[in-house]
């Protein structure tokens, strides 16, 4: 059976497309703070003063130019503060809280590698939906596809 539109509501097809965007949005922030777990850049960025990417960079002992495109993405996501006049960068001790190693049991950053995990498996998992349809549907007599 097809599914036919008799009428689409404009506001409600609207605000479901702002969704889906903000979901992408959110995803993509979620794998760029499991990055910031992972290189220890939340816990180097909660012991310095506002700093240039490139004292965060050495502090962390990481790639100047990809720390500064990964604290790009914590400004955007407002996980990070950003003071256009200075060139600094800055963790409020707020959000330190949450997503330090220090801040355990209450780091969340931890849990956002979940994102990249799941996302990992996906490949395996819509073929086990696959496979698990086909043989279902092989069992039923006269079942074609």
């Amino acid at each position: 059976m097809t599914p036919t539109v008799t009428t689409m509501e404009g506001s409600v097809a609207e605000r479901f497309s702002e969704r889906t965007f903000q979901i992408i949005n959110d995803a993509s922030l979620a794998l760029m703070m499991s990055i910031g777990h992972r290189t220890g850049l939340f816990d180097s960025m909660a012991y310095l003063p506002p700093s240039t990417a490139e004292q965060i960079a050495k502090a962390a002992q990481l790639n100047e130019r990809y720390v500064r495109e990964w604290l790009g993405a914590m400004v955007t996501g407002k996980i990070v503060e950003f003071d256009s006049a200075s060139g600094h960068y800055h963790l409020p001790v707020e959000h330190a809280a949450s997503l330090t190693r220090e801040a355990s049991p209450n780091n969340l950053a931890v849990t956002t590698q979940w994102i990249a995990v799941l996302a990992g498996a996906e490949d395996a998992v819509v073929e086990a939906f696959i496979t698990v349809v086909a043989c279902r549907t092989a069992r039923i007599a006269g079942f074609t596809r």
